[in-house]
């Protein structure tokens, strides 16, 4: 990216709005083809291929190679917790607590009512919910089957850890929704899952950074999430806020169903014990 962030005091013009489009959303000039990233910057697709020559590639491909090979350095676990904090700045704890309470306040200001009632839609009006994520994920993909299968039925939460996912795959139909957890760096089973449920005809819900993502650009609906933190791992604090809505306003659309489900439940459990009283 030297090329590029040298280019950028010099270019003006198309060159110039092209450069600051890349150095700004590397995360989109990085997928695109050529045209649809001429088409997203504004200017024409012959504008785009000169200015990657006059700054110094061979072509766009080779440009866009060198901000896939940036973004993918800039995951690396290692390169994440180098530059979550300067080396001149002392870190406490509260830092932390800051950047997870600013990727909610960034959810809360940037999710869109139309999306979050598409989704809702889809996860009361599907056959079968099925849920998935990968890695760090996966405890919010478990959470969320929990708490799914006290408000309906038919919920499956999909995993990599057994074979099962072959049935669920056999499994997908029109008729059913896949919530897809997925977040950098992208798990190839979550997106080889979204793919396989997008093939059959199964809408996906996919809660990812950004509608090009790997599993954004397979969905029927997605919801953008924050999930930097100060650390070389994602921080799921938005995601799981994310979930915790989703479930809490379906369960309040469909409030006498979820108080029976959820009283069989309270039920089964004190017959079991399940959980610490004082008499056990």
């Amino acid at each position: 990216m030297k090329r590029l962030k040298l280019a950028q005091s010099n270019f003006k013009g198309a060159r110039g709005k092209a450069v600051h489009f890349i150095l700004d959303y590397p995360e989109i000039a990085a997928f695109l083809s050529i045209d649809a990233l001429a088409e997203k910057i504004g200017i024409s697709t012959s504008s785009l291929s000169r200015t990657a020559v006059d700054v110094g590639y061979s072509g766009f491909p080779e440009m866009q190679k060198e901000v896939q090979e940036h973004l993918r350095q800039k995951l690396l676990p290692a390169v994440r917790m180098e530059q979550a904090i300067p080396e001149n700045r002392k870190f406490t704890f509260r830092d932390s607590l800051r950047k997870d309470i600013a990727n909610v306040e960034k959810l809360l200001s940037s999710l869109v009512d139309a999306q979050f009632e598409r989704a809702l839609n889809l996860l009361i009006e599907a056959r079968e919910v099925f849920i998935t994520g990968l890695g760090t994920q996966f405890p919010s993909a478990v959470y969320f089957s929990g708490v799914m299968k006290q408000i309906r039925e038919r919920v499956t939460l999909i995993s990599q850890e057994s074979m099962d996912y072959l049935d669920c795959f056999s499994r997908f139909s029109p008729q059913d929704v896949l919530v897809t957890i997925c977040l950098p760096r992208y798990g190839r089973f979550t997106y080889r899952t979204t793919k396989e449920a997008m093939q059959k005809g199964c809408r996906v819900v996919a809660i990812t950074d950004n509608e090009l993502s790997p599993t954004g650009r397979l969905a029927d609906v997605v919801l953008r999430v924050e999930y930097e933190s100060m650390s070389f791992f994602n921080s799921n604090v938005a995601v799981m806020a994310l979930l915790n809505s989703l479930a809490t306003t379906l369960a309040l659309r469909r409030k006498e169903t979820v108080l029976e489900r959820v009283k069989i439940f309270s039920d089964i459990a004190t017959r079991w014990e399940i959980f610490h009283t004082e008499k056990n």
